[in-house]
């Protein structure tokens, strides 16, 4: 008799499993569905679907004018200006507040390790003279 027993309870188990599965994640499906209102299109409109979505990950850490990169052992950045631009440039390190916390005139080929950084987040920005080559953010962690 407690075999039988135990096989009922064994296959009602993963009935209930996967039911508890499908309601918890209706939420999630819920969420990557696009809402749209059906009141503000009249009647045989054609509904526009959006097939691509635009997210920001993360600023560019590689562009035209300079190579940033991180040291995860160390916790520094590596800036190195790429040898397309003959000029100088200048490099600049914000933190979010806006301070300045580092400027550097750099030359083609040259490499600065960012050190000594606080943990958190900063804006920088590269100038090649008067025009504004390159911006984004750093995150020292």
């Amino acid at each position: 008799m407690k075999k039988i027993a135990q096989k009922k309870r064994f296959g009602l188990l993963p009935v209930l499993s996967i039911c508890a599965g499908l309601i918890l994640s209706q939420p999630a499906f819920a969420e990557s569905k696009p809402f749209i209102s059906l009141g503000e299109y009249k009647f045989g409109e054609k509904i526009p679907v959006k097939k691509k979505f635009k997210t920001k990950i993360f600023s560019s850490r590689n562009n035209s004018s300079v190579k940033i990169y991180p040291d995860f052992i160390k916790r520094d950045m590596h800036v190195i200006a790429k040898d397309n631009n003959k000029d100088i440039l200048d490099f600049f390190v914000f933190d979010i507040q806006g301070t300045l916390s580092f400027h550097k005139k750099m030359k083609a080929n040259e490499h600065e390790c960012l050190k000594n950084f606080k943990r958190g987040k900063y804006i920088y920005r590269v100038f090649n003279g008067d025009e504004e080559t390159a911006a984004g953010e750093l995150e020292f962690r």
